[in-house]
């Protein structure tokens, strides 16, 4: 099943400027894993030293917001996967 993966532009050095690009998966876990595998670069953004999903990036499908439980959720072709790095601050 291929899903689309929306680059966010502050990440788009690490996909060799590519804004989309499609991913193979069935949930978000497995086209987290298999967009790291095309793009290394983006692996010390998405995971932590514990090889997990880093907390502070969001994740939305087709515009919706994907929590922690729903990582495993069944995605459709040609859904559309993008991440957002979440800054806080003061």
């Amino acid at each position: 099943m291929s899903v689309k993966v929306k680059i966010p532009s502050l990440l788009n050095k690490y996909a060799n400027g590519q804004e989309l690009l499609e991913v193979e998966g069935y949930s978000l876990i497995e086209c987290t894993r298999n967009l790291v595998i095309q793009l290394p670069g983006l692996k010390r953004w998405l995971y932590d030293k514990q090889g997990e999903l880093r907390p502070q990036v969001w994740f939305f499908i087709n515009g919706e917001r994907i929590y922690d439980d729903e990582f495993t959720k069944s995605l459709n072709d040609g859904d559309e996967l993008f991440f957002l790095l979440a800054s806080g601050g003061g």
